[in-house]
């Protein structure tokens, strides 16, 4: 009777020792993954760094291009005049300007 008692008593211990180590290792599993620097932050975070990478890129093409501009109206006076008369709409002695203009609906 005794015997049966204590085995009882140990396979009870086990199984909440048992239990107890199992839920210990969900909570530990849990907060790896969902607290602020678990897994998936650093997945939301890679993300983000290659959104700010690729903008990065797309502003460094921007600058390059508007370098290549600057170094033109430097430069180049066919350029320079070629600009002038697009945004400004000037022309040369003895040249008619003729500009198309849409109509508002």
């Amino acid at each position: 009777m005794y015997e049966q008692r204590r085995r009882e008593e140990v396979r009870k211990t086990r199984l909440l020792t048992t239990l107890l180590v199992t839920v210990a290792f969900l909570i530990a599993g849990l907060i790896l993954i969902y607290n602020r620097n678990g897994f998936m932050a650093i997945t939301d975070i890679q993300g983000e760094i290659q959104e700010i990478r690729a903008a990065n890129d797309s502003l460094s093409r921007e600058i390059d291009s508007l370098t290549n501009v600057i170094h033109l109206l430097e430069n180049d006076s066919l350029y320079m005049e070629k600009r002038v008369r697009e945004i400004l709409g000037w022309g040369r002695e003895d040249e008619f300007i003729i500009r198309f203009v849409e109509p508002e609906n």
